[in-house]
């Protein structure tokens, strides 16, 4: 008879039933300590704390579809608040690049004003959880770009095309109309941190806080107007601006949108 080689008795090379794995997760849960189950079972204590608490759990892939094209992609989250901020901050400070197998969108952001950055970069995440979002600090420090790939960024966007922007015609569809009415607040959030300001105008002996929205896009102008007339306020418009600086107007953008900084 054939001595067995070294290391490779059935001892060694004996893999677990499922049953025995069954019962130890049984008297887990029936409160018996690992070192009863392994004596009881025959196994080591090593293994019992393995099925007890696994080290490895198998990642599911997180199937999705774009919610626009009904395309496989990962998830994509159309939140209002989210989506309402990030399609003005895209229409004033961003750029999509169609990539050989992928969409790139860019946010260029003043890097003086941290927390837009900051917020900007989750509102991204938020938009996209699966994907990777990053950021870069360009111009000697004074820009900061963030970007994040996805294959359905046209979809999101679907006012990307070529040329500038403010030299085509910008409308939002109804889909997107329906998130931007049902945030309102976070679509004028996103156009007074990327094309806005705040400031105290002073006429006078007269000093007020003032909200002030510049964009060369007389389109991207009417839909800064248009959703301040759904609220209530009271905007004047120009040919290359609209400002509110009503008392009642600015206390309600105040609360809702803050300052930019």
């Amino acid at each position: 008879m054939q001595a067995e080689p070294s290391g490779a008795s059935s001892e060694h090379t004996f893999v677990r039933p499922l049953e025995t794995r069954d019962e130890a997760l049984q008297l887990v849960a029936a409160g018996v300590n690992d070192c009863e189950i392994a004596r009881r079972l025959g196994v080591p204590r090593t293994t019992v704390r393995d099925w007890r608490q696994p080290r490895y759990v198998a990642k599911r892939p997180s199937l999705s579809r774009c919610p626009r094209c009904g395309e496989r992609s990962r998830r994509i989250v159309l939140e209002p608040e989210t989506y309402a901020e990030l399609l003005r901050l895209y229409l004033g400070d961003g750029h999509i690049t169609q990539m050989a197998r992928s969409d790139r969108i860019r946010l260029f952001l003043d890097a003086k004003y941290r927390a837009i950055v900051d917020e900007s970069e989750a509102l991204l995440r938020a938009m996209l959880p699966d994907n990777g979002v990053g950021r870069v600090v360009a111009h000697e420090g004074r820009m900061v770009v963030l970007w994040a790939y996805s294959s359905h960024m046209t979809c999101l966007f679907p006012q990307h095309g070529a040329g500038k922007k403010h030299e085509r015609r910008i409308t939002l569809e109804p889909w997107q109309q329906e998130l931007v009415a049902a945030a309102p607040f976070a679509f004028l959030r996103g156009c007074i941190r990327s094309d806005g300001s705040v400031f105290v105008n002073r006429t006078g002996p007269y000093e007020y806080l003032s909200y002030d929205f510049c964009n060369l896009s007389q389109d991207i102008l009417g839909l800064f107007e248009t959703v301040c007339l759904s609220l209530g306020l009271r905007p004047r418009r120009t040919s290359s601006r609209v400002r509110l600086n009503r008392r009642a107007d600015v206390a309600l953008l105040l609360e809702h949108v803050g300052l930019k900084s």
